[in-house]
C-alpha cells in the first residue's frame, strides 16, 4: 500500500488563500443553483421584504436575480456584506443562542460571489442615490453610485463557470429548475404575507399574491385540491405551539414529498419532525403511503438550535421529545375529533391470533419483482415459497405462474365482507383477501409486462385533462417526459403549475387523470432527490417499478367498495394470470389464511 504523501519532511503548515478559503465555503454553502435562491431570498426576507421577485435562466446556472423592496443598505454596509463573517443579524455571542432570522453567519453574498459573478444593487429609503458593485470570481471590479428603488437587487451569472469540477456536478437546467422552484415553494407556505413572483426564462411563471390565510396560500402553491383534503391542526403545550394543516387519511400520495415543515418561520428538513408526522398516520394509512402536511412549529429562540448545518436545513431542539410529543398529539387530535380514528382504534391487537397477522413479516418498502421474494411468517402456509421466473416472460399477462402455491379460481368463493375482504374456502381453511392489494398486484404486473415488452400502450383522452401541480412536480413531469410517455402519459406543461394530460396507459383507462398524473409526478420528485437517473438506451428507469407499483396502486379497487359476485370472481381468477407474490407492491398482503385446525381450536373443538 502507498503512502498518501512522500516519504521526509512534513508538508508546512500555512494560511490558505482568501479566495480558496471562500471557494471552501461556497461548497458548504452553495451546493447548487437551488441553494443561492434559497441564501437571496433569506436576505431578503431579512431585510423586511414585502415583495420578491426571483429570475432564473437555464434552471438558474446561467443567471439568477433576486430583487426585494427590503430596507435596503448603505454603501458601507454593501461593501462590507461582501466580506466574510460580516453580517446585521448578530452583535453579541448571546446573539447566536436565539438566532431570530434566517441567515446570521454572513457567509453567503462573499461565497456565491466567490464562484460566479455577482452585481450588488442596493439603495436606502432615505437616500438620493444608492451603489453598484460588481465581483468577479471573488474580486471587486467595479463599484459606483446608481439609481432605483429602495430595496437590493443580487444578480448571480455563470455559477461555477470557473471551476469545471464543481459545474459538471449540476443537473439538467429543468432538474436545477425543480429544486429551486420546491424551496421557492416551501418558502412561500412559510411567509403567506409576502408577494412572490417568479420568472424563468424571460417569461412569467409564478406569481403567488400576499394573503391573510394560510390556506389560501396552500391552495395557490400546492393546489385547490390539495388545501380541500386538508384539516386544521393547532396545539400548544407551555412555550412550544404546533399549527398548520395535515391530509385527512383518505388522502395521501406514495412519497413524502407533501411534508412541509418550518421551525420557527424557517423551512426545514428535520428528521425529528418528519418521523413524528409519519408515525401517526402509520395506522392509518396502507403501507407506503405517506400525508401531506404543512406544519409549524413555534419554539422560544433559545430553545433550538438552527447552527447545526451549513445550508441551515437542520435544527436541534433542547427537549426533542417534548416536540416530538407535540407533533404527534396535535395530529392526531385533529384527526380525532374529525372521527377519522373510531375504526382504526375499534380493532385491538389482540383480535386475531399472532400466528394468522403476518405484516410484520412484509418489507416495509416497495418489493418490485427486482427484490428478493418475501421471508414467509410462521403460520403464512399459503406464502411459503415463489420460484424465480426470467425477466420479461415472466411478467407477461396471461403467463402460466411457476410453482404456483394455489389457484385462486379453485377456491370456493363464500363472499364479500366489511365491502373490503374476499371470502374464499378451501379444504382445510378459510382464506381472506384484500381487495385492493390483490387488485394493486394484478395491474402492477400487467403495467410491467407490458413496460417490459414495448412501453405501456397509451389511450387518447377524448377531452386532454388540465391537471394542476407544484411546479416542482410540473418541472419533473417534463424533465422525465420521455419516462412518462414509455408509462404510457402523455403530457405537457401548461404554465408552471399545471400540465394538461392527453393520454393515459390503457390499462388504466377510466381512472382519474388528476391522481394517476400526481402520483407519477411524486415518484419522479422522489427518484430525482435519492439521485437515480435512466442510462441511455435502458429498458427500464431506475423509478419504473415504483411509478408503476404507485399507478397501480392509485387505480386498484378501493376497501370500502362493495363488488358483486361477478367482479369478486373475475378478481381472484385475475390472479391466476400473473405470477405469484404474496404482496401488493407496497409491501401490504394480499391474502391472509385461517387454518381449519386454528378456528376449531378457537371454536374449542380441539
Amino acid at each position: 500500500m502507498t503512502s498518501p504523501r512522500p516519504a521526509g519532511r512534513a508538508p508546512r503548515i500555512r494560511r490558505l488563500d482568501p479566495t480558496l478559503i471562500d471557494q471552501i465555503a461556497a461548497g458548504e454553502v452553495v451546493e447548487r443553483p437551488a441553494s443561492v435562491v434559497k441564501e437571496l431570498v433569506e436576505n431578503a426576507l431579512d431585510a423586511g421584504a414585502s415583495r420578491v421577485r426571483v429570475e432564473l435562466r437555464d434552471g438558474g446556472i446561467g443567471f439568477i436575480a433576486v430583487t426585494d423592496d427590503g430596507s435596503g443598505m448603505t454603501p458601507e454596509e454593501a461593501c462590507l456584506a461582501l466580506e466574510r463573517h460580516a453580517t446585521s443579524k448578530l452583535a453579541e455571542t448571546e446573539d447566536l443562542q436565539r438566532i431570530g432570522t434566517f441567515g446570521f453567519r454572513g457567509e453567503a453574498l462573499p461565497a456565491i460571489a466567490s464562484v460566479s459573478r455577482l452585481r450588488l444593487r442596493t439603495r436606502t429609503a432615505d437616500a438620493e442615490q444608492g451603489l453598484e458593485i460588481r465581483v468577479e470570481a471573488g474580486k471587486v471590479v467595479e463599484q459606483r453610485e446608481a439609481s432605483g428603488p429602495p430595496g437590493t437587487r443580487i444578480e448571480v451569472a455563470d455559477l461555477f463557470a470557473a471551476i469545471p469540477a464543481r459545474r459538471k456536478f449540476l443537473k439538467t437546467p429543468g432538474t436545477e429548475w425543480g429544486h429551486a422552484a420546491d424551496w421557492l415553494a416551501r418558502a412561500a407556505l412559510a411567509l403567506p404575507g409576502v408577494h412572490f413572483d417568479v420568472r424563468r426564462d424571460g417569461r412569467d411563471a409564478i406569481a403567488w399574491p400576499a394573503v391573510d390565510d394560510p390556506l389560501e396560500r396552500i391552495a395557490a402553491v400546492l393546489s385547490e385540491r390539495e388545501a380541500a383534503a386538508l384539516v386544521p391542526v393547532e396545539r400548544r403545550e407551555g412555550d412550544a405551539e404546533v399549527w398548520g394543516f395535515a391530509s385527512r387519511p383518505d388522502y395521501h400520495r406514495g412519497t413524502a414529498t407533501g411534508l412541509y415543515l418550518f421551525v420557527n418561520g424557517r423551512p426545514v428538513r428535520d428528521r425529528l419532525l418528519r418521523h413524528a408526522v409519519v408515525d401517526v398516520y402509520r395506522d392509518l394509512l396502507p403501507r407506503g403511503r405517506f400525508p401531506t402536511a404543512v406544519l409549524h412549529v413555534e419554539v422560544p429562540p433559545d430553545a433550538v438550535d438552527v447552527n447545526v448545518h451549513p445550508a441551515k436545513w437542520e435544527v436541534r431542539f433542547a427537549d426533542p421529545r417534548a416536540l416530538h410529543r407535540l407533533v404527534a398529539h396535535a395530529l392526531r387530535g385533529a384527526i380525532e375529533s374529525r372521527g377519522w380514528l373510531r375504526g382504526a382504534e375499534a380493532a385491538t391487537p389482540g383480535a386475531l391470533p399472532a400466528a394468522n397477522a403476518p405484516h410484520a413479516s412484509f418489507p416495509a418498502r416497495p418489493a418490485g419483482p427486482s427484490d428478493r421474494a418475501a421471508e414467509p411468517g410462521p403460520g403464512d402456509w399459503l406464502f411459503a415459497r415463489r420460484s424465480p421466473q426470467p425477466e420479461g416472460d415472466a411478467a407477461r399477462q396471461g403467463a402460466e405462474p411457476v410453482d404456483a402455491p394455489i389457484r385462486f379460481s379453485d377456491l370456493t368463493l363464500v363472499g364479500q365482507i366489511l365491502a373490503t375482504y374476499l371470502v374464499v374456502e378451501s379444504k382445510d381453511a378459510l382464506l381472506l383477501v384484500d381487495q385492493h392489494a390483490a387488485h394493486e398486484r394484478v395491474l402492477y404486473e400487467r403495467l410491467r409486462a407490458a413496460w417490459l415488452e414495448r412501453g405501456v400502450e397509451r389511450q387518447a383522452l377524448l377531452v386532454p385533462a388540465t391537471v394542476e401541480l407544484e411546479p416542482a412536480a410540473v418541472a419533473a413531469l417534463c424533465q422525465h417526459a420521455d419516462a412518462a410517455l414509455r408509462l404510457g402519459f402523455e403530457l405537457e406543461a401548461f404554465g408552471e403549475g399545471a400540465v394538461v394530460v392527453r393520454a393515459l396507459p390503457a390499462l388504466l383507462a377510466g381512472r382519474s387523470p388528476a391522481v394517476l398524473v400526481r402520483g407519477l409526478a411524486d415518484e419522479l420528485r422522489d427518484a430525482d432527490a435519492e439521485g437515480l437517473r435512466a442510462e441511455p438506451g435502458a429498458r427500464t428507469l431506475p423509478e419504473a417499478d415504483r411509478a408503476l407499483a404507485t399507478l397501480a396502486c392509485h387505480s386498484a379497487r378501493r376497501a370500502g367498495e362493495p363488488l358483486v359476485e361477478q367482479e369478486q370472481r373475475a378478481l381472484l381468477d385475475s390472479l391466476d394470470t400473473i405470477p405469484w407474490a404474496p404482496t401488493c407492491p407496497h409491501g401490504r398482503p394480499v391474502a391472509v389464511p385461517f387454518e381449519r385446525a386454528e378456528i376449531e381450536r378457537r371454536f374449542g373443538r380441539r
